[in-house]
């Protein structure tokens, strides 16, 4: 090689995507979130039932068909106590997700290209 010339520089190949057991682990993330998050709302419309601690407005009981009624009368509040149960367990999942993203992402930024 000449003193004017200049060599050909190589750059790592760059991973496109995310890896595969992040999505697995997303999928039943997911799944398991809303299931925990309907069962811990059923524990606490039932634990509040027995020991009052919010007044459930009769809006919120809702009026089902009696074919429908199946010992839930409080099954909307289930649903809106589950949704904010999700929002609060998804919370934490992007939080966790954050730290170890963090954590084992490269420490100088030339690894990236």
């Amino acid at each position: 090689m000449g003193m004017y010339e200049r060599g050909v520089i190589k750059k790592p190949e760059r991973r496109e995507g995310t890896h595969p057991i992040w999505r697995g682990i997303g999928c039943i993330m997911m799944v398991l979130i809303a299931v925990m998050s309907y069962a811990g709302a059923s524990l606490l419309v039932d634990a509040n039932g027995k020991h009052g601690w919010v007044q459930v407005p009769s809006e919120l009981r809702g009026s089902l068909p009696k074919i429908i009624i199946s010992g839930q009368p409080v099954l909307y509040v289930e649903l809106f106590v589950a949704f904010i149960l999700a929002i609060v367990g998804f919370g934490l999942f992007v939080i966790v997700y954050s730290l170890v993203f963090k954590t084992s992402s490269p420490r100088n930024r030339t690894d990236y290209y």
